[in-house]
């Protein structure tokens, strides 16, 4: 059984790093360092830097604080004409602020400015890229922020030949924003949240809203909104992605003031032509489904790579006799969801160690299986039983499986062939290693190669 599961696990491992090198090869030309890197060569570089100095002796770059995008100097066709736009963030020194400076390179050769805008704002929250418009060039969109005072607020550009348009969104605020293309036609709509409920006409404060802005002619115009959870105080995770074979739609992880997280789904419902947000500000006698404990800070995820992003729902299962629960007290199932009849669909059943960043997935028909983890060892033994009683109490335990976390000093220093430990991965100099418990376990059992290949380190 070794030899085989050791085969198992090598196939596994040499597969996960095809797909990483693959993976990186595509993901080198998205990352902040290259996409957003300033022109390559020394002249460019120096050319530019000495338009954003100007007068001064010194300038200082100010970086994107959070999203995709964290680079101070972003490189890109931004009009279509084949070459390359420069978009430059530094402090303004003159008056305070932040400057955002467009620059484009001329046929001769020679750099020159193509417009400058000063913002009040002393941090940039964020950067996207996206086709506004639907001319098939892609818009910048800004997020600005002031911590000091809690305030953000949204600029959006759009680079024509030797100009630079700015698109005035007024006092429009954020929490969070996402591109979107909720009607799939190819334009793409600014998605805006605010978790800060506007004051109504009788004085109470109204539920948050997402507001969706669509761009026609130089004024965009808020063209739907839809209620969000009034319980969220911030969210740790949005994006726009695959919910199911057939709908796209806005995830949103949120956090609430208990610490508690769920999550929202918006959709549109193209029949009606309105925003679908089924999970948001659910009743009592229909709870969110996806409401999950703090200590399982787990988001939306496409966890088996099939480009559909699932929606976490968890199950507590196994309390320690200490009482100190973990993440790998909880069965965490991720569904597909259809906002249309909100329905979930089981994908993938898992339990998470999120003190150790990885991820097991169990098959769907084996549900009575838990976990117990001493995070002293740093192992995790995973057992079977027969039933959960009225008090939560799980008998009939029998264990089948553990996964221990080794520095991997330690772990090259063991004897491998002396027991049946199989590598299940290796990041950060921590070794995953599995060891099977129940000798009743054969080695092809179901649950064995299930572990071995849907084995996933959260967090790479």
């Amino acid at each position: 059984m070794r030899r085989v599961l050791k085969k198992i696990a090598v196939f596994v491992l040499s597969l996960a790093l095809l797909v990483s090198a693959s993976g990186c090869a595509e993901l080198t030309g998205l990352d902040a360092q290259s996409l957003m890197s300033p022109p390559k060569t020394t002249a460019d570089r120096q050319a530019i830097y000495a338009l954003m100095r100007s007068d001064q002796s010194e300038i200082s770059l100010v970086y994107p604080k959070n999203g995709e995008y964290r680079s101070a100097i972003i490189s890109k066709d931004l009009n279509g004409d084949g070459r390359l736009e420069v978009a430059s963030f530094c402090i303004n020194s003159d008056a305070g602020g932040i400057r955002l400076q467009f620059f484009s390179k001329g046929e001769d050769g020679t750099w020159f400015s193509l417009a400058e805008f000063m913002s009040g704002a002393n941090q940039v929250d964020k950067v996207f890229f996206g086709d506004l418009t639907g001319d098939g060039n892609q818009e910048i969109v800004v997020g600005w922020g002031d911590p000091l005072t809690a305030t953000s607020s949204i600029s959006v550009y759009y680079v024509g030949e030797n100009i630079v348009h700015e698109f005035q969104m007024g006092a429009v605020t954020y929490s969070e924003m996402l591109i979107t293309d909720f009607d799939s036609d190819g334009v793409q709509e600014l998605f805006v949240l605010d978790i800060a409920g506007q004051p109504g006409e009788d004085g109470t404060v109204m539920a948050p809203l997402g507001h969706l802005y669509r761009f026609d002619g130089a004024q965009p115009y808020e063209s739907l909104t839809v209620p969000l959870d009034a319980a969220v105080v911030r969210y740790s995770s949005a994006s726009f992605a695959q919910l199911n074979s057939w709908r796209y739609g806005a995830v949103l992880d949120g956090i609430k003031a208990d610490g508690r997280m769920i999550t929202q789904v918006v959709a549109l419902d193209q029949a009606n032509g309105r925003l679908l947000s089924p999970l948001s500000n659910a009743p009592a006698e229909t709870p969110n489904k996806t409401d999950r404990t703090s200590i399982l800070a787990v988001t939306a995820r496409d966890i088996n790579s099939d480009g559909v992003l699932e929606i976490p729902t968890a199950e507590e299962l196994f309390v320690p006799e200490n009482g100190t629960a973990d993440s790998t007290g909880y069965s965490v199932t991720w569904n597909t969801y259809s906002p249309d009849d909100n329905a979930f669909t089981p994908v993938v059943r898992s339990i998470v160690n999120t003190a150790e960043n990885y991820f097991i997935q169990l098959p769907l028909g084996m549900d009575k299986i838990a976990c117990q983890n001493n995070p002293v060892t740093r192992t995790a033994t995973f057992f079977g039983y027969s039933r959960k009683d009225t008090a939560g109490e799980l008998t009939g335990r029998e264990n089948l499986f553990s996964v221990t976390v080794y520095d991997e000093a330690v772990w090259e220093e063991k004897d491998k062939e002396a027991s049946d430990d199989v590598l299940l991965g290796t990041l950060a100099n921590r070794a995953y290693v599995l060891r099977i418990l129940n000798p009743n376990i054969t080695e092809d059992s179901e649950l064995i190669r299930s572990v071995i290949m849907g084995f996933k380190i959260l967090s790479e």
